[in-house]
């Protein structure tokens, strides 16, 4: 793999951190994308054991055309993690669709690029609005099912907001392969709520996103999702090394996800797992999706997920340190 470059956007967040350390121990080179030339310090300090083998580039904007077509010289693989998360930016689905289609454009004027990796989630593979409990969420269906009014969007609460962004995004990547027919391969990563330890947080007040929601609501009176359902960083981390050495496929999707846990299971693994941490939680039920992992299982190999009881050890462990406990 020594003449194998990836280039790496979103390595800042804590999806991006753990794909950055998977993609560098697998033997990559790696060009990660900063929007600031201040957020190379803390990064140069993560990877500081794989200096020879990182460099770095700043994309002020992601959103603006041909915003990567410098940075992606001499690359032979992409993996695009970057995405706005729910209360970071008033609009979500235009960045989240820009940044996506803006790599996507720059990766075609590249001949030496072979895949390019994009993280998606569950709810891009989810029609926006209405009940999906117990029906099968699967990697096939259908794109039509997937569209929707976008002038809907400032009405929807955050979460939908975001399912939304999730959706414009992927969809417009199934239009990009259909109509620009690119020479390189796509493939997308569908995971649930991701859990785990975070390499870059260093202190108690910088927890987000959904390890913030699960530690969260450890705490609070109601968890702030149900039932129980996440994969482990470190499993999504594998799936986007996996997806690089994929048989080559116009565009390839995959959820990723460990088993769906009751919040009583939960609730109690964590109280004897931490029995002086407080938690005062009390167990509530909620749509029970049956998200189908068998593609990711026999082409990617995961037999096995890092189960609820890993995930909540892993992120809480960390949490609690960080707060002196």
């Amino acid at each position: 793999m020594s003449d194998s470059l990836v280039f790496i956007t979103g390595a800042t967040g804590f999806i991006g951190a753990q794909v950055v350390q998977h993609t560098l121990e697998a033997g990559y080179k790696v060009r990660l994308s900063v929007r600031r030339e201040s957020q190379i310090q803390d990064l140069r300090r993560v990877f500081d054991s794989f200096a020879d083998k990182v460099d770095y580039v700043v994309v002020p904007d992601y959103t603006i055309p041909s915003a990567f077509d410098a940075a992606l010289k001499d690359v032979t693989h992409v993996i695009h993690v970057a995405s706005p998360l729910v209360g970071g930016a008033e609009d979500l689905l235009t960045p989240a669709v820009k940044g996506t289609t803006s790599v996507l454009e720059s990766a075609l004027n590249i001949p030496t690029i072979k895949k390019v990796v994009i993280t998606a989630s569950v709810a891009s593979l989810i029609p926006l609005g209405g009940s999906y409990d117990g029906v099968p969420v699967r990697e096939d269906i259908e794109t039509d099912k997937l569209r929707f009014d976008t002038s809907i969007v400032p009405t929807l609460e955050p979460f939908g907001q975001y399912q939304a962004s999730k959706l414009a995004a992927h969809t417009a990547t199934l239009d990009f392969v259909a109509t620009k027919k690119p020479h390189f391969s796509v493939v997308t990563l569908h995971p649930v709520f991701v859990f785990g330890q975070n390499l870059l947080q260093t202190k108690a007040d910088e927890i987000a996103g959904t390890n913030g929601m699960l530690f969260g609501s450890l705490y609070s009176e109601k968890p702030m999702f149900a039932p129980y359902r996440g994969v482990h960083v470190l499993d999504v981390a594998e799936a986007h090394v996996k997806a690089l050495t994929l048989p080559e496929a116009p565009v390839s999707s995959f959820l990723l996800s460990a088993k769906d846990r009751s919040w009583e299971e939960a609730l109690a693994f964590a109280k004897k797992e931490f029995p002086g941490a407080g938690f005062k939680a009390e167990a509530i039920t909620g749509e029970a999706w049956n998200v189908d992992t068998t593609l990711a299982r026999e082409k990617l190999g995961f037999e096995t997920w890092r189960e609820m009881e890993e995930q909540i050890r892993d992120t809480v462990t960390q949490q609690l340190k960080l707060r002196g406990m």
